[in-house]
């Protein structure tokens, strides 16, 4: 089937915005348009679909109020990678436990298969995040597998969190300071503000996040192994903590 050169053109255009993680979709917009068409033309989809792969690139979903949620196939050059964290410039130790921490919040906020499926906002806040890895800790160093495995990364991840303060309090000013593990929270949730996957949430506090569709899209897609399982097994154990509100 021949696809008209203006359809190839919208679709493109529809991946450059899935692309742009300050991009929203509503109605009226060119953003919405697109992404209504995705949701109802089977034809353009398919074209959409296979301009993203032509550029490395996989739909994941379209929910109506996130937009268009890609992930990257191996390879990739729109890959995320910890290591853009700082630019690119963190030491060993720190990224260790940022990977941890992005472990933690999968688990924290999607301890169940269903969370997965579900539509309810999930709200992450620092310190809670934080007591919830430091509480996972000797399940996470309790995990077989050789060191060079992603497992075996995130033991020595949890050596690292277990060593470095909870909490350090910056000179003069609100909020915790580099080098301490809620100092690793906060950056790494400031890191998926920026690329869409979380918003902060001022009126909850200066250290409560939402967490968006793409965030739960991308977990959904990626196998996390036995780290990201065991710290949802300890999630799931836990008390009841108040983390979701209703969605819109």
């Amino acid at each position: 089937m021949t696809v008209p050169i203006e359809d190839v053109w919208a679709a493109a255009e529809l991946v450059a915005f899935g692309l742009r993680t300050g991009a929203r979709p509503a109605d009226g917009n060119a953003y919405g348009q697109l992404l209504e068409r995705y949701r109802t033309n089977t034809g353009f989809r398919d074209a959409v679909d296979t301009v993203a792969g032509g550029l490395g690139l996989v739909v994941l979903g379209a929910p109506a109020r996130t937009g268009l949620v890609l992930s990257t196939q191996p390879g990739s050059v729109f890959a995320l990678r910890m290591a853009d964290l700082r630019g690119g410039s963190m030491a060993a130790d720190d990224k260790l436990i940022a990977g941890l921490v992005v472990l933690g919040i999968a688990a924290y906020a999607f301890p169940h298969d269903v969370d997965l499926d579900g539509t309810d906002v999930k709200i992450v806040e620092v310190a809670a995040l934080d007591r919830f890895v430091r509480d996972a800790i000797d399940r996470v160093l309790a995990l077989p597998g050789d060191p060079d495995t992603a497992d075996g990364q995130a033991r020595k991840a949890a050596e690292v969190y277990r060593r470095t303060a909870a909490f350090k309090p910056k000179d003069r000013l609100p909020g915790p300071a580099r080098g301490c593990t809620q100092f690793a929270v906060l950056e790494v949730l400031g890191w998926l503000v920026e690329r869409g996957a979380a918003r902060q949430l001022p009126q909850m506090g200066a250290t409560s996040y939402q967490l968006t569709d793409r965030f739960r899209l991308l977990v959904a897609d990626v196998a996390g192994g036995e780290a990201l399982e065991t710290l949802r097994a300890v999630r799931r154990n836990a008390a009841p903590v108040s983390s979701t509100v209703e969605s819109d």
